[in-house]
Order: structure tokens, then C-alpha cells, then sequence
């Protein structure tokens, strides 16, 4: 169980779409004994520097979110490194297991679903703020599952040769904007993309997608 918090807890909340953030603040404005909205961002570096100047408890950070160079995975990373202090609960429309993974391995304590209710939203802001692990029911189920049934790798062959393309880039660290820019697609399309390369690969991260591409003799320096 969490320790008692006797303060409001301080978030902050990083993510490029303003109606999101706008929604949440609104739902959050009337419990505001409980948690503090101390700023919001829209994109990595400027929730560095936001932390810089005043580092919140809890950060609710969008995976998906496309920042100027930073995605939210890299964004957690950078921000766990530079600030170990700030539990990072990590928002997502998927619940993909590989999306899971790579989340609390760059130091996520939470991961919860976009469309989960506020009650559920709320305990797991006082759990990550405690310093515990927390997962929505949907991605403990994943998780579970991937621990029950774990995915064979595949063979190159399941890549199409535009998914190839994606993962050479994605590999290489770009930001979802910058890949979508060089392939002249759109940046829901190159998610969709990175999204079916790890599903595929059983790739967890950048690195594994990387390494992936490397073992089957598909790697481009």
C-alpha cells in the first residue's frame, strides 16, 4: 500500500495535443486536495527545462506524443536520469506489449490507458508518487499474456519493405516527425508502422529493432 500523502501531489502534464491537456485539467481541477497541476508541456525539451526550474512529483507523460526531437520514450529516459525523483506515469491509446515494456524499462513507474476513469487515473498518480509501480488493468493483462505466451521472433520476411524502411530509420533515433518528413508519410501512418515492426520482430526498443534488422542482414549504416 502507499504511504499516506498528507500535500497535494505536484504533476505535470506533457503532451502535444492542447485539448488533451486542456481535458485534463479540467478533470482534475476539483480535486485539487489531492493533486496540483503545476505545469504542462508540449514537447520533451520543454519539460526539461520546465523540471529544471520546478520538478513536480508525478510527470503524466504521453508515449505516443511527437515532440520536436523527443518521443515519450526517450523523453522518460532523460527525464528519470536527470531527475530520479519524478515518478513518470505513462499515458497511451495502446496497450501494446512492447509499448509496455519499453515504457518502465526508460524508467516509467506507471502505465495506463488514455481511456481509463478518473478514480483509477488518480490512484495510480498516488501510487507512482509513492514510489510503486502501477498498471491499468489492460496492460497487466498484456503483460501477463507476454509472460504466459511469449511471441516467437519472426523471420525478415514478415517486414514489408516500407516497414523495413521505417525500422531503419526508427532505429537510428529520429523523432516520428522527422521520419515521417523523410519518407513523405504521415506521422500516424510511421506509428502505425513502428507499432506493426515491434509486434513483428518481438522488438521492445529502438536498440532491439536495431539489432533485429542487423541479425537478418537488413541493417543500412
Amino acid at each position: 500500500m502507499p504511504e499516506p500523502i498528507t500535500q497535494p501531489i505536484r504533476i505535470a502534464l506533457v503532451d502535444d495535443q492542447e485539448l488533451f491537456i486542456e481535458s485534463l485539467n479540467a478533470l482534475l481541477s476539483n480535486v485539487r486536495d489531492i493533486v496540483e497541476v503545476v505545469w504542462s508541456a508540449r514537447s520533451g525539451e520543454e519539460a526539461l527545462e520546465r523540471s529544471r526550474d520546478e520538478a513536480p512529483d508525478v510527470m503524466l507523460l504521453d508515449y505516443f506524443f511527437r515532440g520536436k526531437t523527443l518521443d515519450g520514450g526517450e523523453t522518460c529516459r532523460l527525464i528519470r536520469e536527470e531527475f530520479p525523483s519524478i515518478g513518470v506515469l505513462m499515458l497511451s491509446v495502446s496497450c501494446d506489449m512492447s509499448v509496455i515494456r519499453e515504457s518502465l524499462q526508460k524508467g516509467a513507474l506507471g502505465y495506463v490507458s488514455k481511456e481509463i476513469s478518473k478514480n483509477e487515473l488518480l490512484q495510480a498518480i498516488q501510487q507512482v508518487a509513492s514510489g510503486h509501480y502501477y498498471l491499468d488493468r489492460t496492460a497487466l493483462h498484456e503483460m501477463i499474456q507476454a509472460v504466459v505466451q511469449p511471441s516467437p521472433k519472426l523471420p525478415k520476411s514478415v517486414l514489408t519493405p516500407r516497414e523495413v524502411e521505417v525500422a531503419r530509420l526508427y532505429a537510428k533515433g529520429p523523432a516520428i516527425r522527422e521520419i515521417s518528413a523523410g519518407l513523405f508519410i504521415s506521422e500516424d501512418t510511421v506509428e502505425s508502422h513502428i507499432k506493426n515492426i515491434r509486434a513483428k520482430t518481438g522488438a521492445s526498443s529502438r536498440y532491439e529493432v536495431g539489432e533485429f534488422l542487423k541479425q537478418h542482414d537488413l541493417w543500412i549504416e
